[in-house]
């Protein structure tokens, strides 16, 4: 298996152009490939070449989807780090290892409690509010 076959994986998976591909093209700040979306390469990925994923840290590679308000107060994992470019050469690498090849810094991520509880008092609160319009509506 060559580097073509990973143009190929991403290029059916992600849809990414293979003139945008390279050896060491970042898939997250490079080809846009972030989020979910980035979530779902790595299933498709595991899946065809049966990669143990084992030791993988998401959050060193890409963000989470969507906007997260809760992290405005406490931080969300991927920015609790340094971020590590994952390219078409390591998936290359994991592919033929059939495990993930990236060792990861000592890290320690702060607890998402306090960011899922703002987010939770938000939305109670925005539920609670849309409530009351509707109530005073029907009044």
């Amino acid at each position: 298996m060559g580097i073509e076959e990973i143009y190929n994986f991403l290029e059916k998976s992600q849809g990414v152009s293979k003139s945008k591909l390279s050896p060491k093209a970042d898939l997250c700040s490079d080809l846009g490939i972030d989020g979910d979306d980035f979530f779902e390469l790595v299933e498709d990925f595991t899946s065809k070449y049966n990669v143990s994923m084992s030791t993988y840290c998401w959050y060193f590679h890409h963000k989470e989807e969507g906007f997260n308000i809760g992290a405005l107060f406490s931080p969300a994992p991927y920015q609790q780090v340094e971020r590590i470019p994952i390219t078409p050469e390591v998936l290359l690498l994991a592919s033929k290892e059939k495990a993930w090849p990236i060792s990861y810094p000592e890290h320690k991520i702060n607890s998402r409690r306090t960011e899922s509880l703002i987010n939770k008092i938000l939305i109670i609160t925005l539920l609670g509010f849309a409530a009351l319009c509707v109530l005073s509506e029907l009044a």
